[in-house]
């Protein structure tokens, strides 16, 4: 069995997670209405089912899918739309079988409180972020997409849980805190060094092969990373409001266990990371 995020095309019904097997296609059939075809997605990558009937059937726009693929597949932006209800899974795995949809997809629909939006413009492989901070995800990624259309520079765009104040401040004063961090000057600390990730992936490529200098700090969700050493690998790792270890990390991104660490410290509980059982 995979998890399916199914997106109706009445805007009143809310998205849902469903459970699918994953070869059985009248499932998918029976949630489109009819037959199938799907479209890849991008960042994360993920595949995005649809009725092909639908627009000889007359089927509504599904306006809540056509902006995720507007976003998540910009050769689409502006070109063509989704009808009638959609699901979305994760990428075929080698044996060309779908997969369970991506979770960082699922946090930032399901779980994400505010959202921010970020363009990367061409020629520039950096994200950008505004000051826009939206409490829908649906009105973010319409207005992403609308500033991509708007504006010619903007190539990619794409919408992020947005960073709340309170943790960011925690965040900052567990910095001050450290007496290392907070003789950071060149750039100096600030409630501004924190950088965010959409992924794992992301926040493994961020953090590798660069001479970091000292209050650099990358976040994951509610994970938080802040170099102590200058042009080191001594990371203070902050989570539940607590710097609770120092890491070196660059081995655990080059040997490919990063990710499994990341995962296992999202899931451990405050007592756990005190007591660095995680």
């Amino acid at each position: 069995m995979i998890t399916a995020i199914v997106i109706p095309v009445d805007p009143k019904q809310p998205i849902r997670q469903q459970h699918l097997d994953k070869r059985d296609l009248d499932a998918y059939r029976q949630i489109v209405g009819g037959n199938i075809e799907v479209l890849n997605l991008e960042r994360p990558a993920a595949s995005l089912y649809f009725n092909d009937e639908g627009k000889l059937l007359e089927f509504s726009v599904n306006a809540r899918a056509t902006v995720l693929l507007w976003a998540h597949n910009s050769a689409f932006r502006g070109h063509d739309v989704i009808v009638g209800p959609a699901l979305i899974v994760g990428p075929p795995d080698h044996k060309g079988d779908d997969t369970t949809v991506p979770d960082d997809l699922v946090h930032l629909l399901f779980n994400t409180k505010r959202y921010g939006v970020q363009v990367r413009l061409r020629g520039d492989s950096r994200w950008r972020e505004n000051s826009e901070v939206f409490d829908d995800w649906f009105e973010a990624y319409r207005y992403g997409v609308l500033l991509a259309q708007r504006q010619a520079l903007v190539d990619e765009v794409r919408v992020v849980p947005k960073l709340d104040d309170q943790l960011r401040e925690t965040w900052y004063r567990i910095g001050q805190e450290n007496p290392w961090i907070r003789t950071a000057t060149d750039p100096p600390f600030t409630r501004d060094s924190f950088v965010g990730c959409y992924s794992v992936e992301e926040l493994a490529e961020s953090m590798s092969g660069t001479m970091w200098a000292v209050g650099t700090a990358f976040y994951y969700r509610d994970l938080c990373f802040i170099q102590q050493v200058e042009g080191g690998d001594e990371w203070l790792t902050i989570r539940h409001g607590i710097g609770f270890e120092s890491m070196t990390l660059g081995s655990r991104i080059e040997d490919g266990t990063f990710a499994s660490l990341v995962r296992r410290l999202l899931s451990a509980s405050r007592e756990e990371c005190q007591r660095l059982e995680y």
